[in-house]
């Protein structure tokens, strides 16, 4: 039988980066800052692909 994940294992798999690249990557694509002559959003949003599976990683083992 499955059991259900917890409140905080659904927060941390998936609240968290959907609220890293919805609701904070619009706020970053206002910023002309750039590093190394790469905009800051393009920057964050790739440094979010390994970090949602990090996320998820931890909503495995939490649950």
């Amino acid at each position: 039988m499955r059991t259900l994940p917890n409140r905080r294992a659904v927060a941390l798999g998936f609240g968290i980066p959907c609220i890293a690249i919805v609701l904070v990557a619009p706020f970053l694509s206002r910023l002309t800052f750039s590093l190394f002559g790469i905009p800051i959003v393009f920057i964050w949003l790739f440094a979010w692909f390994p970090l949602t599976s990090l996320c998820l990683w931890l909503c495995e083992r939490l649950r």
